[in-house]
């Protein structure tokens, strides 16, 4: 995934969520905005794990939406909240909770 394709600034993010658009599981939420291409922001709070585990949990994200998600196709801005329970699973089960979110998200499309 590009840096261009990542989205930062704390604006955009209220934007999304304002949205109102969501996907809720036991592991992600799922804000999502029309947009003409494909961004896609990752958020973890502070209480669920130090600094290292929540950008170690955003990398294995990242990779997973690149390797295994067909982004390329999607038009929309995302915005991925975790959830206290997705910090403990294995790289696996996180993969199949991702995957499973935009599946869902892209039979809605």
């Amino acid at each position: 995934m590009k840096k261009q394709n990542i989205i930062k600034k704390n604006l955009e993010f209220q934007k999304i969520i304002s949205s109102k658009k969501q996907l809720i599981n036991k592991f992600l939420i799922f804000y999502y905005a029309e947009f003409d291409g494909f961004e896609v922001g990752i958020s973890i709070p502070r209480k669920f794990a130090n600094a290292v585990k929540r950008n170690l949990i955003k990398r294995q994200i990242k990779w997973i939406i690149k390797s295994f998600v067909d982004y390329q196709k999607i038009k929309s801005k995302i915005v991925l909240i975790v959830r206290k329970d997705f910090v403990d699973l294995s790289i696996e089960e996180k993969k199949e909770e991702i995957i499973k979110m935009f599946n869902k998200f892209n039979s809605r499309q």
